[in-house]
């Protein structure tokens, strides 16, 4: 019986927890020896076009082979390659320029002001246009290259985009809106949530825009966001395939990415130190990137595609498979209890209904946020690991990379420090003041005692850190006026900024280390002791010490077991403190495992190697426990 539940639950999770592993080929590559702005492909998927900022189009062949160059008076800011065959493109020489499919200009147009942006639609029938400091979207006659017609957008313009048969126009602005046009006029005004660096628009009107925060927002066409997609880095292009059901996405580190509608990330790659421009092929099959370095790259990205629809079809049947496994379970356990005579089970259950029904809540919340989020750290550690994106199984390669993290070697040896001298801080300083308050005589002053050391837990703790950052500081800080006043002026220096100092200036903040928990853990530890066994030693002629040492130190065992076992879990797991005063340096003299989690999950966005540091960190506080448990004796073992 328990194998059978165990294999349905385990039915019932595992298509939601295992991921989809895809990769895409590099195909051929280019270098164009400049820049490069902006890349086009052509509708029929014969031809590739690049702007550069060496003032001149290259148009390339499918197979790599350069078709020709076609020369500009600067700057190419834009390229669009017609069904026709023929090139536009857009320079800061004020011009737009037309050739034909075989390199020969058609016609220039002087538009008076730079060309900051500039698209059309397959068959060249629209036309938009950018100009530096108008606030008219232009339109021209893919034709004679004349301006036809203006809409007054409002705002300064940064970029612009056609969508492949003419009936969308998406224009991006510096003031983080972005205007969605039909032939007929403006539609609607999008909000997006940082400065937008690129934009596109679909067939169908949706529209995707990049921005500085990171991320790819889609709206529908009525303006609403529906999902968004997270990048490395700033944005630096995007491009809808054909059928609008993919999204490729450049970024500022050199990053090149495959997106579904949905916002999911499909694939991912390197290809240079810095991403420009993207679009896909009329299938949608392969994705040309641009970097700064002039390269061209062509990405087959067919299988990619073709994979997260297999993988979509696989979900759904093995869904469905775990939801007719579970019914099938519920109907064996149902005539597995009936022929034992156990439904009666069921009664009981329904007689105490309301006490399960006040558990529920609690077993819920403690499962989603406990338990749930352990599991999912200890499998995520297996995987190079991105939420809502690509998510690859990697084995034990991010185990195997810790032992090669310098970070995390510095901060094992400054953690060996910390532990040592937090155990010190936390046992020795608050059994001395647990023992002194018990002595007194008066049971006013042990009240009064207990009363002012408690008060100090009302101190947030981010305030007494920065408190303590404010004494350290090297020119204001008490510490080093203090060594002024006292005419050693010659020692006094930035304690938290010299790697000598710091991790000893971490560790003595917080001084005289009366923990409040502590000290009234050993405190009623001395209260339970019996005063007979202590009168007793005292008629023996037990001095204090000896008191103390025989008797108290024993007795207060299971109170020392339980202030390590506190104390290790909260110096190996905690960095807040090492976060707010020092983040970590100078260079890495104040680093420990826990920071180096902390900032590859929320810096790096590498949470698969974050969950490996947090499931290590997991067993050494198991071990210790194990071990302090095993070997520190109390009155009770």
């Amino acid at each position: 019986m328990r194998k059978i539940a165990w294999l349905a639950m385990a039915l019932l999770f595992l298509p939601g927890i295992f991921p989809g592993v895809a990769s895409a080929q590099e195909g051929w590559s280019a270098g164009i020896g400049a820049d490069m702005t902006s890349i086009s492909a052509a509708p029929d998927g014969s031809r590739i076009a690049v702007g550069s900022r060496d003032a001149k189009a290259l148009v390339y062949e499918a197979d790599g082979s350069l078709a020709f160059e076609a020369p500009a008076g600067n700057v190419v800011n834009a390229v669009e390659l017609l069904e026709d065959g023929s090139l536009l493109l857009a320079s800061d020489d004020r011009r737009l320029y037309a050739y034909d499919r075989d390199g020969k200009q058609l016609w220039a147009t002087d538009l008076k002001r730079q060309v900051k942006s500039m698209s059309a639609s397959d068959d060249g029938s629209l036309i938009a246009a950018v100009v530096q400091r108008n606030g008219d979207l232009l339109y021209i006659d893919g034709k004679t290259g004349e301006q036809v017609g203006a809409v007054p957008i409002s705002s300064t313009m940064r970029t612009v985009k056609v969508s492949e048969n003419g009936q969308w126009i998406a224009v991006g602005s510096t003031d983080q809106y972005a205007h969605l046009l039909s032939r007929e006029g403006v539609v609607g005004k999008i909000g997006a949530k940082g400065q937008i660096q690129a934009i596109d628009v679909s067939n169908e009107g949706y529209t995707a825009i990049g921005t500085k925060l990171n991320e790819v927002e889609l709206f529908n066409p009525q303006g609403q966001p529906v999902h968004a997609a997270k990048t490395r880095d700033h944005v630096t292009d995007v491009a809808f395939s054909a059928d609008g059901k993919t999204i490729g996405v450049s970024d500022l580190s050199g990053y090149f990415y495959i997106f579904d509608a949905d916002g999911k990330k499909l694939w991912e790659s390197k290809g240079g130190s810095n991403g420009r421009a993207v679009a896909f092929d009329p299938e949608g099959k392969t994705l040309y990137g641009g970097t700064n370095e002039g390269r061209i790259l062509a990405f087959d990205v067919g299988s990619v595609i073709a994979k997260s629809k297999s993988e979509a079809k696989m979900r759904t049947i093995v869904w469905g498979i775990a939801v007719l496994a579970a019914l099938a379970l519920i109907a064996f356990l149902l005539g597995w209890m009936r022929r034992r005579n156990k439904l009666g089970i069921f009664r009981e259950v329904w007689r105490s209904k309301w006490i399960y029904v006040g558990l529920a809540p609690s077993f819920i919340l403690i499962f989603t946020f406990l338990y749930f989020p352990a599991f999912s750290g200890l499998f995520h550690s297996l995987y190079e690991w991105q939420p809502g994106g690509r998510t690859t199984f990697i084995g034990l390669d991010n185990f195997k990379r810790m032992l090669n993290d310098p970070f995390v070697t510095k901060g094992l040896g400054n953690l060996v420090i910390l532990v040592v001298t937090g155990l010190i801080k936390t046992l020795i300083p608050p059994l001395i003041v647990a023992e002194l308050i018990y002595h007194l005589r008066s049971k006013r002053l042990q009240y009064g005692f207990r009363t002012a050391f408690t008060a100090s837990m009302v101190i947030p703790g981010v305030a007494g850190l920065l408190i303590w950052q404010n004494f350290y500081d090297p020119n204001l800080g008490l510490f080093n006026n203090f060594l002024k006043l006292i005419g050693l002026g010659s020692w006094a220096h930035g304690w938290l900024g010299d790697p000598d100092t710091a991790l000893w200036a971490l560790i003595f903040i917080g001084f005289p280390f009366v923990g409040i928990l502590q000290l009234l853990v050993f405190y009623a530890g001395l209260l339970s002791i019996s005063e007979e066994m202590i009168e007793s030693a005292k008629i023996d002629g037990a001095t204090l010490p000896r008191i103390i040492r025989s008797i108290h130190l024993p007795l207060l065992a299971g109170q020392f077991k339980f202030l390590i076992i506190l104390g290790l879990i909260g110096i190996i797991q905690d960095f807040n403190g090492i976060l707010i005063v020092t983040g970590g340096g100078p260079m890495d003299s104040t680093y420990v495992p826990a920071l180096q989690m902390y900032y590859a999950a929320t810096k790096f966005n590498e949470l698969g190697y974050a969950s490996a540091l947090g499931v290590s960190m997991f067993a050494i506080i198991l071990i210790i426990t194990v071990v302090n448990l095993k070997f520190i004796k109390t009155e009770d073992h």
